[in-house]
């Protein structure tokens, strides 16, 4: 199913790429180093990936696929004031505070190790995972993160949501989605290179903790 000479190929064109993307600080730091540990494994490189973000984008309506009539306006990789969202969204007649959790592609060489990597991302709450190509260079796998929002700020050149309170449900569902990131991190690093895996039901209560303290902040 793969070819290995094609794999290996492709493994080095992207991890070039990652650190010549790396050194110009077009990498989000905090995902970083778990890329940079996916590709030491002999079987797995990464390709393109987000640790998650908030953003305020110039459409008239909410798009996943940033199609036609969308503009991103501003983007962030972590916790950003009200003050940040309102001046991005000035002088935009139709704005929406969006919120993404992280995704993360890659590529492996066995429909095995993309079942494992399936495994671990919806164990850690990355549930809308799956592959989505084959081919000679690899199997790949997109593991995505369930966090998710979308709040109209703007409409016709009128504010439509507080600001505030905006800014608080955005940070909190981008801090969840970190916080999955990390044990998606420690998960993999424990499946691939045999380091100690935390215990799921004490990582699932301690996001069960934090989301209740970022509840009472809010």
């Amino acid at each position: 199913m793969v070819d290995r000479e094609a794999f290996e190929a492709r493994k080095r064109a992207f991890v070039e790429r990652l650190e010549r993307e790396a050194a110009q600080g077009r990498v989000d730091g905090d995902i970083l180093p778990l890329l940079r540990l996916l590709n030491r494994h002999p079987d797995i490189y990464t390709t393109s990936s987000c640790s998650g973000r908030i953003m305020v984008a110039e459409t008239a309506r909410p798009s996943f696929n940033k199609g036609r009539g969308f503009r991103p306006a501003a983007k962030w990789h972590h916790p950003v004031a009200p003050g940040q969202i309102a001046a991005a969204a000035s002088g935009i007649d139709d704005a929406w505070l969006m919120v993404r959790g992280a995704i993360l592609h890659v590529a492996v060489a066995s429909a095995r190790l993309a079942r494992r990597l399936l495994e671990i991302g919806r164990e850690t709450g990355h549930k809308h995972s799956g592959v989505i190509a084959v081919n000679r260079a690899g199997i790949f796998v997109e593991i995505l993160g369930e966090e998710r929002l979308d709040i109209p700020l703007k409409r016709r050149g009128r504010v439509v949501a507080d600001i505030e309170a905006a800014a608080a449900m955005a940070n909190k569902t981008l801090t969840l989605a970190k916080l999955r990131l990390y044990w998606l991190a420690a998960m993999l690093e424990a499946e691939l290179f045999g380091a100690r895996a935390p215990p799921g039901e004490e990582i699932r209560a301690a996001v069960r903790r934090a989301a209740s303290c970022l509840d009472e902040l809010a």
